[in-house]
């Protein structure tokens, strides 16, 4: 696991190669540092529909064989008291096929590091919305979560926001994330 002072990067950079192996998005607005969980479960930010909502694309992920992470620990000599580092290798298989994808471990600890993987992998492997609605909405932030009801497509999908265009000239939103998504008739 390794710590700012023995690498040569800028520490902007670390943070963010520690908040994606923590499944984290980091937002800078200014002087102002947000830490975004990408795997929201709290109520949604706000609901939209038709004809708010103008349009509700979807896309599954790529696709993902496996995540997997590789770091050194200290594990003591037999009938000794020195230790020796060892790598270990963690890996949470998902398909037959498809991208191999490796993260930092943030523990030494195989468990914790399982647990970041499988959340990783939730999130990377649901499908992607992209949803365009009417007016500039610039209270919504990147890791809100937006309900967009498209009953023509009979689909609710609830995106965690992790990118935010505003087209000020047609006065529209264009938000995309993760999402979940539920088959309706009407709601």
């Amino acid at each position: 696991m390794a710590t700012p002072t023995t690498r040569d990067e800028p520490l902007l950079d670390f943070a963010a190669d520690t908040a994606k192996a923590a499944n984290l998005l980091l937002q800078i607005s200014g002087t102002t540092l947000r830490v975004v969980n990408r795997i929201q479960t709290g109520a949604a930010a706000a609901t939209v529909r038709m004809p708010e909502l103008l349009q509700l694309q979807l896309a599954p992920a790529y696709p993902i064989k496996k995540v997997f992470s590789t770091y050194e620990y200290n594990t003591p000599y037999p009938d000794s008291v020195t230790l020796a580092q060892e790598a270990k290798y963690v890996e949470v298989p998902n398909l037959g096929y498809g991208e191999e994808q490796q993260y930092d471990a943030l523990s030494t600890i195989e468990e914790k590091v399982i647990e970041y993987l499988r959340a990783i992998l939730q999130s990377e492997t649901a499908p992607i919305c992209t949803a365009r609605v009417f007016g500039i909405k610039d209270t919504w932030l990147l890791g809100y979560r937006i309900i967009c009801i498209d009953e023509k497509q009979s689909i609710k999908a609830t995106i965690t926001i992790t990118s935010i265009i505003y087209s000020f000239d047609s006065e529209e939103t264009t938000i995309s994330g993760p999402s979940v998504i539920d088959f309706v008739r009407k709601e």
